[in-house]
């Protein structure tokens, strides 16, 4: 049997374990999937413990994406420019770092959903892999809305080379950029953690009425299914989308990455979904 796991801390609430070990059951593979909760002063011990373990591939959470990169053989040109891996594979006793969240994001959203003006709060890891792949994915123009910060100007840079020219950042605070935004929206995508275990959200009802009817409203949390942003949403009669999706599909790259074979992403979100719960 071979080992394959996940590296976070903390590691106990992931999902991913049920997920990839239901996939791997399904596809006859002899391997287990193990959530590993390693505390960050134990990390370089821990990668040292997984490399004499032979482990065939792992998942990389937080607060691990960036500080992985230091331990591996190789990364890929897209966990290069994210400076963030969540996906390592052992290729002839190499091992190669990738990037599946951005990937994941977009292949969770229908293909006739107008996606050219993207609103995306947050400049987070999982924000940043969202904006690194939209222009692959027909996204013609970003406008990223962050909480004002020392550093600024740096952040403004990044979103600009992230986004490969196609993104730029805003004030949260500048309520009339905001508005426009909004206005000229397909997509609304939340890659923050408010609301996520609480009843705070980062927009007004009013905010929310300003989008088009075509919208969709994306709250990448999970654990909370239905954020109150969600909630607000879609009682004025726009789309809205959970993280789930999300999850399952960068998940599912995973599991193909890992094993060069398909997976069955409806099978990996019942296997999570059916749960009593999320945390």
């Amino acid at each position: 049997m071979t080992l394959y796991g996940l590296l976070a801390y903390p590691a106990g609430h992931s999902l991913s374990p049920k997920m990839q070990n239901t996939m791997i059951n399904a596809a006859q593979i002899d391997a287990y999937y193990q959530a590993f909760d390693i505390a960050p002063q134990l990390f370089e011990q821990a990668i040292v413990g997984l490399k004499t373990l032979q482990i065939n591939g792992f998942n990389v959470s937080t607060p691990y994406k960036n500080q992985i990169i230091n331990y591996l053989d190789d990364i890929s040109p897209l966990a290069q420019r994210l400076q963030a891996v969540n996906t390592v594979k052992r290729i002839k006793n190499r091992l190669v770092g990738t990037n599946t969240d951005g990937d994941g994001f977009w292949q969770s959203i229908k293909r006739q959903q107008p996606k050219e003006n993207i609103v995306v709060i947050g400049t987070g890891g999982a924000a940043r892999a969202i904006i690194a792949s939209a222009r692959e994915y027909g996204v013609r123009n970003i406008t990223v809305f962050n909480r004002a910060h020392q550093n600024w100007s740096q952040r403004e840079t990044e979103i600009a080379y992230l986004s490969q020219g196609i993104g730029h950042l805003e004030d949260l605070a500048d309520n009339q950029a905001l508005t426009q935004a909004l206005r000229q929206t397909d997509m609304l995508i939340n890659a923050t953690t408010v609301g996520m275990n609480d009843a705070r959200t980062l927009l007004t009802d009013y905010q929310l009425s300003l989008m088009p009817l075509h919208s969709l409203v994306v709250d990448i949390i999970y654990r909370n299914q239905q954020t109150v942003l969600l909630k607000s949403a879609s009682q004025r009669g726009l789309l809205t989308m959970n993280g789930i999706p999300m999850l399952v599909n960068q998940g599912a790259l995973s599991f193909e990455y890992w094993f060069d074979q398909s997976a069955d992403r409806s099978l990996m979100a019942k296997a999570i979904t059916s749960q009593k719960t999320l945390l």
